[in-house]
């Protein structure tokens, strides 16, 4: 019986993966044509990143064609992961949506958990907005803040995220999995300053970065420095006084949000003073309503019958009692 479920229920589901699409059918005037197998630059990498799906096809319209491909990844930080390692060395950034980069050949843009590479065209905003609103599971989720610290004067487009072993072991092999303890929950960043590699690698207190330390130490040809739960690591550096000046820009500064009470209407006097009114005819009200209320009911009492509103006085006659003086 399980042979036989697994047998009925197989194709099932690989029809439901087959027939996914991430791409829209149109784009504007754009027409999708045959979707297809999208080229994963480097699958062991992006795997460890969080690709979950990806697509690629051609898109058509009077003539003009186009390549557009997307890949679906778990998180933001997968898709920043895999942006930076796709950029092209001449892409420059772009203020269009997310993070954006293009050269002559290929624009690539990523927002949320998505990225989305289109070869030989420029997509426009409004295309850009459909895409993303029409993205089957697409998710935003804030990006980490690492990268922010990273000095300035990085060669273009050389920064490479890394979260576990596997792009470690791409991008700085000289550095072991052990030596960052990835069990920690560390992730790192780097960027090349000339002859130098610059890591940096996040921890989540400062007391795992400073057991680091001694571990980072002995890997050959490094200079380490800490800075609050932030190891930072120069490698390939001319010499001891560059990796110095490098690393002394590597500055801890913690965003520390302080909670402000916005000020509301009870906090104002003058809507106080309208309440305190408010509340004073309200009571002026209530009370000639219930004296009204009050003046009727023994009205109609009284017109209701001889008995209806009087009174019964008991009277005692002290003066009649026999023997008293007056």
């Amino acid at each position: 019986m399980r042979r036989l479920f697994a047998f009925l229920i197989t194709p099932v589901l690989l029809g439901g993966l087959l027939s996914a699409a991430i791409l829209p059918d149109t784009i504007g005037h754009w027409q999708k044509g045959e979707p297809g197998a999208a080229t994963v630059p480097d699958e062991t990498v992006w795997q460890e990143y969080g690709l979950q799906e990806s697509e690629s096809t051609l898109y058509s319209d009077a003539g003009k064609k186009f390549t557009l491909t997307a890949y679906r990844f778990t998180d933001a930080t997968g898709a920043m992961s895999a942006f930076d390692q796709l950029r092209p060395a001449d892409a420059k950034p772009v203020q269009l949506m997310g993070m954006t980069v293009q050269n002559e050949a290929r624009q690539i843009v990523s927002a949320g958990n998505f990225i989305f590479v289109a070869d030989g065209y420029r997509l426009l905003p409004e295309e850009l907005s459909h895409l993303f609103a029409t993205a089957p599971k697409y998710a935003r989720s804030p990006l980490p803040n690492l990268p922010k610290f990273l000095p300035a004067g990085a060669q273009l487009n050389s920064e490479r995220y890394i979260t576990g072993p596997v792009s470690l072991a791409r991008f700085v092999p000289s550095i072991p999995p052990s030596t960052v303890a990835f069990r920690f929950s560390a992730e790192g960043v780097l960027a090349k300053y000339g002859e130098t590699t610059l890591v940096i690698f996040n921890y989540p207190t400062m007391e795992m970065a400073r057991d680091r330390m001694a571990p980072f130490s002995q890997v050959p040809g490094a200079v380490v420095k800490r800075s609050g739960p932030m190891v930072a690591v120069a490698l390939g550096a001319p010499g001891p006084d560059e990796a110095e000046k490098l690393l002394a820009q590597v500055k801890y500064a913690a965003d520390i949000t302080v909670p402000h009470k916005m000020p509301g209407l009870k906090d104002n006097p003058g809507n106080l003073l309208w309440n305190i009114a408010i509340l004073c005819g309200v009571l002026i009200t209530l009370c000639l309503a219930s004296g009204l209320a009050f003046g009727g009911l023994r009205l109609l009492f009284r017109r209701s019958g001889p008995d209806g509103d009087r009174s019964e006085m008991i009277s005692l006659h002290i003066s009649d009692r026999p023997g008293e003086k007056r």
